[in-house]
């Protein structure tokens, strides 16, 4: 049988989705304070006899009750703990989906940027040819020009 210290002193597990906690304490202190004045009134009393056959079903029919309130709160809390677990499960597998979705769209930025760097080291290298090559002429025709320069002028001074 169960007593008004068995309601005071049970503790349900708590989790994430269920029942207010809230609402299940105040029930229990509701239901604590009629069953222990009954429970009192039971042990201090000794009714008459057609009495106390109604009195222990009455008792049995709360203790019913109340096992089965238990038993609801139970399956209540072990569905809430199996669709969390669920739930977590599938955040945990979306997580992993993005992160490798950004691990490969960072590695492809990555092997782009190499590749932009290589094309400009190469462009680099050409411009810096054509550079080279370009003064390298401009050199040999300003040195023709000195060598021409004079010849020009003995020419002209022949005339």
């Amino acid at each position: 049988m169960i007593t008004p210290n068995d309601i005071a002193t049970k503790d349900f597990k708590k989790v994430a989705v269920g029942y207010s906690p809230e609402e299940v304490d105040t029930f229990l202190d509701d239901l604590y304070e009629d069953y222990e004045r009954l429970y009192t009134e039971s042990k201090k009393e000794k009714p008459p006899v057609k009495e106390t056959i109604e009195q222990p079903e009455q008792f049995s029919n709360l203790q019913k009750t109340l096992e089965r309130t238990l038993t609801l709160a139970e399956t209540a809390a072990e569905e809430t703990k199996t669709a969390a677990k669920k739930e977590a499960e599938m955040i945990v597998a979306n997580a992993k989906l993005r992160a490798e979705e950004i691990l490969q769209n960072a590695r492809t930025q990555a092997y782009e940027l190499e590749q932009e760097m290589v094309a400009l080291q190469n462009r680099y290298e050409l411009m810096r040819t054509r550079v080279k090559l370009l003064l390298y002429a401009e050199i040999e025709l300003l040195d023709k020009n000195e060598i021409l320069a004079p010849k020009d002028e003995e020419r002209k001074a022949t005339e």
